[in-house]
């Protein structure tokens, strides 16, 4: 009793600091600009690695721990409730096309600077929206959501982070389950219910990928029980939220059954043809701009293969389009050779996930916002990855690109070079002690397997 006593009141005293953290760190650091809110993350996943090594080194079942830690990841995001948007205005686009539906107009159809939405604008939601001269790049289930929260209640900042706060709910019901069935102490739901990133990207900032947690961890759940249609379905919902789920879609394919695939599609279908009706081929709305190089940003491995190369105008575009090429198939043989050989037992269809999951954000191309990484998060409180924990922090170093106009390149090797190296390391210790040991047999050997 005694070192669980111990662990409890450790736990206990870092969660303290940790709320202080964002109940005082985040309205200063929002005050203060992009600077002062890098090193409030800093020190806040400092205080998360801390407990994080504390809950992992001797996992154990402790259910006054485990309610310990998730009191505490509700009252961080209780805490950061009142305080101010400022890390991105994207919730404003959501209020923006919420409020577009409401007036019944399809919110593909005109940018918020169209002379047929004056009637929408205002001097408090329509000023502070990103790209005003461009259409919608959010998927119709996202625009779905949107719509329903206009209906209950429009405008309202307060009301969205409580919706995001019961999806995280959601999120963790469904993670405790997992846990349970891949025999992991559910302790270990610290690693997503503690993350700065996901507190402060998540109901902090207002982005919708909190969302998009819970319909992955339920196509997973559905996946390892052999329910494909479900589990179509459900990631078919995920990807109508953000379209990058989609690559789960690939890793779980199994061979000889269209069930998993109809499920998917069927979904996505739908969630096109609802708003596809009255916008035609403008539903896709601004995504073929968005791989445009004016939406660079954060770059990883495409940087590092050539975007230091000294290439102005057309040169620098037919460059830039190859290497996006050659990495988009790189990601498409990387999860074809995860399909083919994963196994069908339940760790083994988690493990391909984890594995989707890191290939598509180690090789995508495209703009990395410190959001996209969210979805990671939930797969490393199950099995946790040295790289991929070390990179949920890293991607906060990105916010700096606002406050010194681009990203030194130093800052760019400390982000990215430490999780190659990581996940160089991971794959040597997967390979020395093949076969992967089963789940159940202890974290110390769960060392995650890399992307392949």
């Amino acid at each position: 009793m005694a070192p669980r006593r111990g662990l409890r009141v450790g736990i206990g005293l870092l969660g303290a600091l940790s709320l202080a953290g964002y109940a005082v760190g985040v309205p200063q650091a929002a005050r203060a600009g992009f600077p002062a809110y890098v090193a409030l993350f800093v020190a806040l996943f400092a205080l998360y690695g801390a407990a994080a090594w504390l809950v992992l080194r001797r996992p154990a079942a402790d259910p006054v721990l485990t309610g310990v830690i998730l009191a505490f990841g509700l009252a961080f995001r209780l805490a950061v409730l009142p305080t101010p948007v400022f890390l991105s205005s994207d919730v404003y686009r959501y209020f923006w096309d919420g409020r577009v539906q409401s007036a019944g107009i399809n919110p593909y159809r005109y940018p918020p600077a169209a002379d047929e939405l004056r009637p929408l604008r205002d001097a408090v939601i329509y000023p502070q929206i990103n790209r005003p001269t461009k259409r919608t790049v959010y998927p119709p289930g996202t625009e779905a959501l949107f719509a329903a929260v206009a209906t209950l209640a429009p405008d309202s900042l307060l009301a969205w982070r409580l919706i995001l706060i019961g999806f995280e709910g959601a999120t963790g019901v469904l993670l405790l389950r997992l846990l349970d069935r891949m025999r992991r102490p559910r302790a270990a739901a610290l690693l997503y219910a503690w993350a700065p990133l996901a507190v402060l990207e998540g109901v902090q900032a207002g982005h919708v990928e909190v969302a998009l947690v819970p319909p992955i961890l339920l196509a997973l759940a559905w996946r390892q029980a052999g329910h494909l249609a479900r589990a179509g379905a459900a990631l078919g919902v995920a990807t109508l939220l953000k379209l990058y789920p989609a690559v789960l879609l690939v890793a779980w394919w199994r061979r000889g059954d269209r069930r998993l695939g109809v499920g998917w599609a069927a979904v996505v279908a739908a969630g096109y043809l609802a708003y596809g009706w009255g916008a035609g081929p403008r539903v896709v709305g601004f995504l073929p701009e968005y791989f445009g190089s004016a939406e660079d940003f954060n770059i990883g491995l495409r940087h590092f293969l050539t975007g230091w190369l000294p290439l102005e105008g057309v040169a620098r575009e037919v460059v830039r389009g190859v290497t996006m090429l050659a990495l988009g198939t790189a990601l498409v043989v990387a999860l074809a050779r995860i399909a083919r050989r994963r196994g069908e037992e339940p760790a083994a269809i988690f493990r391909a996930g984890l594995a989707a999951a890191g290939a598509y954000l180690l090789l995508v191309p495209t703009a990395l916002h410190a959001w996209y990484a969210l979805w990671i998060v939930p797969f490393l409180a199950v099995r946790p990855s040295p790289a991929w924990l070390w990179w949920s922090g890293a991607v906060s170093l990105s916010y700096l690109t606002y406050a010194w106009e681009g990203l030194p390149f130093w800052l760019r090797v400390l982000e990215f070079w430490p999780l190659y190296g990581l996940l160089l390391w991971e794959w040597w210790r997967w390979r020395r002690d093949a076969p992967v040991p089963a789940c159940g047999t202890g974290w110390r050997s769960g060392v995650a397997s890399p992307v392949p």
